[in-house]
């Protein structure tokens, strides 16, 4: 076997035991990791085993006494019996009597120290965890007691939580000074050095003061298993999960694949999809499903119970809630038919996880942006539910990336997770919009970048979140408008802004020279708004064809739009209030008020009613005796009136 198919972090390990006498492992240590046996030039795997067997492969056993400690159990060592384990153990406790427990059913004898006995020399604290590292301390530099190996190896584990062990800081100091005095003056030889190995989630869990500019120590990342490794893993399974061998094979395409989704995933993550797969019967050749099942927490997917008309379906639906916006609706299909028929991101390489659909909405205020991302997921998810919204002017500062995603370790709302994640997490087959993502910090934007590539991101506490059975889409009104370029506007605290296009007479149609010239517009203000933000790769990743223009409502959509609302108030009037209102009489007048406020969209109209309609309404109801059972509508010069045509009685 290739030594070089050896993890780096074992041949870098490997080559500074006996050198460095201070080690941080840093990274992935809780994994399980490949274990090799070294015969002279001749490297041959043994399993994949926990770090302290890896840790063991690595040493020579026979010349090396290695000891671990973790700050629960205390001190134990690898020896073949228990008895031989303690009279290992006993000499670090020359002047302590020590509490024992065993582990591992029995087979691991662990001491710690429970009491100084007089005339122990070091210092007079009581603490037990500087005793800790006094035993550690005079272990290394005095091995009289291990006279008959060549080097002493302490490994300790979870060493990131020996601050959190209820020490004071002048204690925490104390403990952490007696380590690092440790790695001083522990020559052996003139080729060798006792060592410490401080197994840590991250190097800066230990004290900065320990480790800068020490030449005795060394910080090794230990990474998440490469492709050779999960391959060498795959290829030496063992019992039941003999079978999934064959996924080691590179010319067996489900294998391949298997291999190349999974970078970035831990060896015990690989053997628990294998595990799944066992468990639900799920053959070498189905792995993908026994993969979809750890990602998503279900075998069930969405996309592949769609009816064959769906599309038909999603097509009705969006013209049905969306009006005036047939071009969009065109564009937004033609997506939506990819992830569908599962063709999505098939251009790039096999192990993307892409989003199933990635779009960009851009257009006027109040036209059907959000609207058509809802329509969208009531369609395929059979719930508007199923549509994540996020105002992203709520996301305006540098930090509220850490809304999205959540706390570093140590602030507020680290235990919370982030929203964004924590939505993916509870509901993997969504559409997740961005609304309004130009009023978000430009710091957020990086953030996408491994979303729209990859398909996954890792939150705050370590889990991954998986984004390939979603829809994204991100909203904007970018290019609507543009600093005045008025000379005083350069002493304003805010810049003056000014439109960019604008309906000339909202009583004509617009012609398709004003919508082409929309849509160059607003896909020019978007294409600018990421190469300003210096952005372009995020572009990219969005790519300029999944830009949608939304264009101005037209006049006649105007209208349609107000027969819409207003049919849908009395409606609702009729169910809640038992008033039924005839509104033959006022509906041209509503038209031609619709039409003036098209520049506003759906929502101006909206507005509209509730200022011509509703207010009028509500205040001619109250002014009534009794509530009526029906009410007529007719136009006046002041606006609309109402006359009663039945009471109830």
């Amino acid at each position: 076997m290739n030594e070089y198919t050896i993890p780096k972090w074992q041949r870098e390990l490997r080559s500074f035991l006996g050198i460095k006498s201070g080690i941080i492992l840093e990274g992935n240590v809780y994994d399980e990791f490949p274990r090799f046996r070294y015969e002279g030039s001749e490297v041959t795997f043994l399993d994949a085993d926990n770090m302290d067997q890896t840790i063991l492969s690595l040493v020579k056993e026979e010349t090396t006494a290695v000891f671990f400690f973790d700050p629960v159990d205390g001190f134990y060592c690898y020896e073949n019996s228990i008895d031989a384990q303690r009279k290992m153990l006993s000499p670090l406790f020359e002047g302590y009597s020590t509490n024992e427990i065993t582990k591992n059913h029995g087979c691991t004898v662990c001491l710690m120290p429970s009491e100084k006995k007089k005339g122990c020399r070091g210092s007079a604290e009581t603490e037990q965890y500087i005793w800790v590292s006094e035993i550690i301390r005079r272990t290394m530099s005095d091995k009289v007691p291990y006279s008959d190996k060549e080097n002493v190896i302490f490994v300790l584990n979870f060493a990131s939580r020996l601050d959190a062990c209820n020490l004071r800081e002048a204690e925490s100091n104390t403990m952490f000074l007696n380590l690092m005095a440790a790695t001083t003056a522990v020559q052996t030889s003139q080729l060798s050095c006792n060592s410490i190995i401080m197994v840590v989630d991250k190097y800066n869990d230990i004290p900065a003061w320990v480790y800068l500019n020490n030449p005795n120590i060394r910080t090794i990342s230990v990474c998440v298993p490469d492709r050779n490794t999960r391959r060498l893993y795959l290829e030496n399974l063992y019992g039941e999960l003999t079978p999934f061998q064959l996924l080691s094979q590179e010319n067996y395409d489900p294998g391949k694949q298997f291999v190349a989704e999974t970078e970035g995933l831990q060896l015990q993550e690989l053997r628990q999809i294998l595990q799944l797969a066992y468990k639900k019967d799920i053959k070498p050749q189905d792995i993908n499903l026994a993969f979809r099942l750890y990602k998503y927490g279900v075998l069930d997917d969405p996309w592949e119970n769609l009816e064959n008309d769906i599309l038909v379906h999603i097509e009705s639906k969006l013209e049905e809630r969306v009006k005036g916006q047939d071009e969009a609706i065109e564009k937004v299909k033609t997506v939506v038919t990819r992830a569908v028929k599962g063709l999505s991101g098939l251009q790039h390489s096999g192990a993307s996880h892409k989003p199933k659909g990635i779009l960009f909405f851009a257009g006027p205020t109040g036209v059907g942006k959000t609207e058509t991302a809802k329509a969208l997921a009531e369609s395929i998810f059979g719930d508007e539910n199923a549509c994540i919204r996020f105002d992203m002017s709520e996301y305006r500062l540098e930090q509220s990336d850490q809304k999205l995603f959540g706390a570093p370790p140590g602030y507020v709302g680290y235990e919370g997770g982030g929203q964004l994640t924590n939505a993916v997490k509870n509901r993997p087959f969504s559409v997740i919009l961005f609304d309004e993502i130009e009023k978000a910090s430009p710091t957020i934007l990086d953030k996408f970048l491994q979303i729209l590539e990859d398909g996954r991101m890792t939150d705050n506490q370590g889990n991954t979140v998986y984004f390939g059975e979603t829809i994204i889409i991100f909203t904007s009104n970018i290019g609507l408008t543009k600093e005045d370029t008025n000379p005083q506007n350069a002493f304003r605290t805010t810049p003056h802004r000014v439109p960019t296009i604008t309906i000339e007479d909202p009583m004509v149609e617009d012609t398709p020279e004003f919508r082409k010239k929309v849509t160059a517009i607003l896909t020019e203000g978007v294409k600018s708004y990421f190469n300003d933000n210096g952005r372009p790769e995020l572009l990219n990743r969005l790519g300029e064809d999944n830009i949608v223009v939304f264009q101005f409502i037209n006049k006649h959509d105007a209208e349609k739009i107000c027969d819409y609302k207003l049919s849908k108030i009395c409606k609702t009037i009729k169910a809640e209030k038992n008033i039924e209102i005839i509104v033959d009489g006022i509906v041209d007048m509503l038209h031609e008020k619709a039409v003036m406020e098209r520049a506003n969209g759906g929502r101006g109209v909206g507005n509209m009613l509730e200022r011509e309609f509703l207010n009028p309404l509500a205040s001619y109801i109250c002014t009534l005796p009794d509530m009526p059972s029906v009410l007529k509508c007719h136009t006046t010069d002041g606006g609309i009136e109402f006359e009663v045509m039945l009471n109830e009685d």
